[in-house]
């Protein structure tokens, strides 16, 4: 009987720490989790962006692969914030989050990389491709029609890309040159698409 009551004690303590490393676990991934995406959207935060960005790279100067990484800068969203309320500005960031989730491929990456800014990471892709990719997202948030209060509201989004081809060996040097891209088109009238252009980033 005193056996049978050790084993039976011993099984409880092996299940309660079985329970309890299963607890530690999950909550574990839950912060990993959050340490790397945005709460409001879902989507990868810029921690996330980061890392991501630092690895693709990388793969362009070590193994010739290529991609784009494009910046995206929602036109008119202040307004909507403005107007409608916080609530409003936060319902139509997921509305556009789920757009662009929608349309990429499973190896291509976005993020949220703060306020109305995202950021995409398109995988393998040629030029011609990462243009196609981000008009197409471009034309997409230009056709929402986000409703709110018995009020509908129009955006625009203003894309701009460069290629991750070696040509580019830092992501310091990537993210600038994205940047000036886009920062080109909100100059220029947003609502479109523009790749860098080493002539154009000298003649501003």
């Amino acid at each position: 009987a005193l056996e049978r009551g050790f084993n039976s004690m011993a099984r409880s303590i092996a299940n309660a720490h079985k329970n309890l490393q299963s607890r530690i676990d999950e909550a574990t991934e839950q912060l990993a989790h959050q340490a790397l995406h945005d709460p409001l959207t879902g989507l990868p935060n810029r921690r996330a962006f980061e890392r991501t960005l630092e690895e693709t790279v990388a793969a362009s100067r070590r193994a010739g692969d290529r991609g784009a990484l494009c910046f995206v800068d929602l036109d008119h969203f202040k307004y909507v914030n403005d107007s409608a309320g916080h609530a409003a500005g936060d319902a139509l960031l997921r509305a556009v989050a789920d757009i662009f989730r929608q349309r990429l491929r499973g190896e291509d990456f976005v993020c949220r990389i703060g306020g109305d800014e995202f950021a995409l990471i398109l995988r393998g892709c040629a030029r011609e491709d990462a243009r196609r990719v981000a008009e197409g997202m471009c034309k997409a948030v230009a056709d929402l029609r986000f409703e709110w209060g018995g009020r509908e509201f129009r955006i625009g989004a203003s894309i701009g890309f460069v290629m991750i081809d070696g040509r580019v060996t830092t992501v310091a040097e990537v993210l600038r040159e994205a940047d000036h891209a886009c920062y080109s088109v909100k100059r220029d009238g947003r609502g479109q698409v523009a790749e860098y252009s080493v002539l154009a980033a000298d003649g501003a």
